[in-house]
């Protein structure tokens, strides 16, 4: 297959279940399927970003609709191998709540995709919001196309079906609520990231429409907690108050301070973008096309 242009992954090597996807996409394409239009699955060679997209997600898919992409949760650097992180949905749309875990690691993730994708495009704070969309949902007959290319898939990772979905969810909101230390807005929150003992602090940003002032932030990174100072990212991101571009500038550097460089670089790339606003002329509706780029330079 050609070379895989995945220069953005950082320090982190490209897992092999990523490069096993892409030539399956080619064997698919072989016998006239893909996974694309049979799986609701779009991997990527570019670092898909949004505003809403964690500083510690690298990006591998999309689902092609509303921005949906899915991605490796480093935990800020600290997940060892990428076979084994989290991995997280992003919803750039979803106002309510953009990102979420979706599954334990990239193999349970492709479990997921063969078994029953709801949690991919939906967020279910709990489970019974799921068991709801279940019992309430028009279920169409499964194309012949999209049942031949799940059993390839199975073949080829040797997946087993989740058997329970509900417990599926629960077991894993339950494992992830365990690590974390700092809760977020994102529920996904940060795990013990230092060995220090200090009283975890929060730097309040909901009282202020336009956050906190970039001199409280360059304090703040100066004497709180690492996990302190990691949540506030993840809170100041969800409340999309790094749109200031110096208080974002404050941020970055802050980060770079704490050795986050591949972070730091991820969390502007989010915002390096040029926006086109084009005023519907039959509608009230206001629609935006976004431009991200990345560097070309392929790895072996």
């Amino acid at each position: 297959m050609n070379q895989l242009n995945l220069n953005y992954y950082g320090k982190y090597a490209v897992p092999e279940t990523v490069r096993g996807l892409f030539e399956f996409e080619q064997e698919l394409r072989a016998e006239d399927l893909s996974l694309d239009f049979n799986l609701g699955l779009i991997m990527t060679q570019e670092d898909i970003r949004y505003m809403s997209t964690p500083p510690d997600v690298i990006p591998f898919a999309s689902c092609g609709v509303d921005g949906i992409h899915y991605g490796f949760l480093t935990d800020f650097g600290l997940a060892a191998d990428l076979e084994q992180a989290y991995i997280v949905c992003v919803s750039p749309m979803n106002m309510d709540q953009e990102v979420w875990i979706v599954a334990a690691n990239i193999h349970e993730f492709l479990r997921v995709v063969y078994t029953e994708n709801s949690i991919l495009y939906h967020y279910f704070p709990e489970t019974s919001h799921y068991a709801s969309y279940i019992i309430n949902r028009e279920v169409e007959d499964a194309q012949e196309s999209v049942v031949r290319a799940k059993h390839k898939l199975q073949q080829r990772f040797a997946l087993e079906p989740i058997a329970d979905m509900l417990e599926y969810i629960e077991g894993l909101q339950q494992r992830r609520q365990a690590e974390v230390v700092y809760p977020t807005r994102y529920p996904i929150g940060i795990v013990q990231t230092s060995s220090e003992h200090k009283k975890h602090e929060r730097l309040m940003i909901d009282a202020m429409k336009d956050g906190p002032d970039p001199e409280d932030v360059e304090l703040f990174f100066k004497t709180a907690t690492v996990e302190s100072r990691l949540a506030f990212i993840r809170d100041a991101q969800s409340r999309h108050l790094l749109d200031r571009p110096l208080l974002r500038e404050c941020v970055v550097k802050g980060m770079a301070d704490m050795g986050l460089t591949d972070e730091a670089l991820r969390l502007n790339r989010s915002y390096d973008y040029q926006e086109t606003i084009i005023k519907l002329t039959n509608t009230q509706n206001t629609a935006s096309i976004v431009w991200y780029t990345d560097a070309d330079d392929p790895i072996e």
